[in-house]
Formats: C-alpha cells, sequence, structure tokens
C-alpha cells in the first residue's frame, strides 16, 4: 500500500509539473498551432513551422489498395 501512495504520488507530481500542449486549436485556424509563433503563412493555411496537422500523420500517402468483391 505504502509503494502505491508513493508511485501515484509522483505521477500526481510529474503530470502537474509538465509544461501544457504546444499546440492548441484556435477560433479561425485551419490547424492546431502554436499561439507564440511567428506565423508566415495565413491562418487558413498550413504553416510548416507553426501549426501542427489536425488529423493524421504530415505527408502521409496512403498505400494503394485494391477492394476485391467477393
Amino acid at each position: 500500500m505504502r509503494t502505491l501512495c508513493s508511485a501515484l504520488t509522483l505521477c500526481m507530481a510529474i503530470a502537474l509539473c509538465t509544461p501544457s500542449a504546444r499546440y492548441v486549436t484556435l477560433p479561425g485556424y485551419a490547424f492546431k498551432t502554436n499561439p507564440q509563433c511567428q506565423r508566415h503563412e495565413p491562418k487558413t493555411k498550413f504553416d510548416n513551422k507553426c501549426d501542427w496537422p489536425r488529423v493524421g500523420i504530415k505527408d502521409f500517402t496512403p498505400p494503394l489498395v485494391t477492394v476485391l468483391g467477393i
């Protein structure tokens, strides 16, 4: 029980001390963005330096998949 309480206290301390997420969703922006970043693109376009893709993996192209009829 003592070990469990120690582990729980340590996890809570780590969670409280870690910085908040760098990328946040802001109204009017097409992607999650870092509010402290100096943008080079309009907020409706993706800025490589300041934005994070909302869905999926950046520059991901899915493989060609053929659907076979049954």
